[in-house]
């Protein structure tokens, strides 16, 4: 019996040429080991450079939140984004421990759940909890949403 052959619909609403079910198992399998190996890479024993290769050229990251309650809330291009963690990662003089929790994916939707520990350079301890959703295509990433405990964040941050 020949292989099901099934349609994919992108988040444009357009159709993608279609695709056996062992090439969308595959693809979506893929994009789940490129948004776990970046979000590994923000961890003190992963490998930042890497994982910010993963990012396209015209990715956006956004911080969801309100800006006025949380000025990192809201887009940034790529260039922004490595600033913004390059400046993260020295607040946290041992680094960060990024745990993944968990993974789901739907064609080129990736959400992830991560867990991350770390004192920073105040002496506070960051204890946080994430929820990622990356969009990803042709193997990079072109958005993430990035959602987190933002009261935490400002609490330890404080000192």
């Amino acid at each position: 019996m020949p292989e099901a052959v099934a349609t994919v619909q992108n988040t444009a609403g357009h159709r993608a040429p279609s695709m056996t079910q062992q090439e969308i198992l595959m693809s979506i399998e893929r994009n789940k080991e490129i948004a776990q190996r970046l979000v590994k890479g923000f961890s003190a024993d992963g490998d930042i450079n890497a994982a910010l290769a993963l990012l396209r050229e015209d990715a956006v990251w956004t911080v969801m939140g309100h800006p006025e309650s949380f000025r990192l809330s809201g887009g940034m291009p790529k260039e922004q984004f490595i600033k913004h963690i390059t400046d993260f990662r020295g607040s946290t003089p041992d680094g960060l421990r990024m745990i993944v929790t968990g993974v789901t994916a739907e064609g080129d939707r990736v959400a992830v759940e991560a867990e991350s520990t770390g004192t920073l350079s105040n002496g506070n301890v960051l204890n946080q909890v994430y929820h990622f959703l990356f969009e990803i295509k042709n193997g990079k990433i072109v958005a993430a949403r990035e959602y987190i405990d933002t009261a935490h964040a400002m609490a330890v941050f404080r000192g």
